[in-house]
């Protein structure tokens, strides 16, 4: 499964995302304008030309075609979401080292706080990462984030392949039909 990602700012208009999308969810930012509309596809191809698309009337920012390398469910909880993005390009050894740190550590500190819903690994053809985790409110999210800072490393975790994120973004759910997440890898 691949995902295509698509800023905005403005308003957004209401064109469906294609025949073939998966699913789809549209975000947008707390206290702002801008927005994300996260959009599920079967393979790269549907996903780079779903990135293409930009329906008119909406101030389009950036786009990206993303991989899903992981895809967990712990509730379908869906009114809030959290962007947390590590941008490439990133070498091998520290893409592995995230991704390692995502599914063995993180996931598991995280999947039994009440609120955590589904959580969507995104991994870019330059290796940056898009970590897509939706929940059922705020609270969930600062909650979620605490935990996250309480894990300690794995053995074999080299903190210095760990800088943390780039950039993080909370957002309001305004749609989200979304895939399930058993076809990820």
């Amino acid at each position: 499964m691949h995902a295509a990602i698509h800023q905005f700012r403005g308003p957004l208009g209401t064109e469906e995302p294609g025949p073939d999308a998966l699913g789809t969810c549209t975000l947008t930012q707390l206290g702002g304008l801008a927005g994300a509309v996260v959009t599920f596809w079967p393979d790269a191809a549907a996903a780079a030309e779903g990135a293409s698309r930009r329906p008119a009337g909406t101030t389009w920012l950036d786009s990206g075609v993303y991989r899903v390398t992981d895809a967990h469910s712990a509730s379908a909880a869906a009114a809030y979401a959290q962007l947390t993005w590590f941008d490439g390009p990133r070498g091998a050894e520290q893409s592995a080292a995230e991704l390692r740190a995502g599914r063995e550590r993180i996931w598991p500190a995280v999947r039994d706080i009440e609120g955590v819903g589904t959580t969507y690994t995104l991994l870019g053809e330059d290796r940056s990462l898009v970590v897509v985790a939706l929940s059922a409110s705020m609270a969930t999210i600062e909650t979620v984030q605490d935990a996250i800072m309480a894990t300690e490393l794995l053995p074999g975790e080299d903190p210095a392949l760990l800088p943390g994120p780039d950039r993080v973004d909370v957002h309001r759910v305004l749609h989200a039909a979304l895939p399930a997440p058993a076809g990820a890898r």
